[in-house]
């Protein structure tokens, strides 16, 4: 299982990536509010 934890804003959004094991799958990282942002997103899940 994959887990995503997400800081929400108006103009952009914060996650962090890790597994049921706890590895972190991906550091914390930074998006735009738009849809590259979100393809890149999708693309890391």
């Amino acid at each position: 299982m994959i887990y995503v934890g997400i800081d929400v804003a108006k103009d952009k959004h914060d996650f962090f990536i890790t597994n049921s094991d706890g590895k972190v799958l991906f550091k914390s990282f930074t998006i735009p509010n738009n849809r590259e942002g979100f393809e890149t997103l999708f693309q890391r899940i």
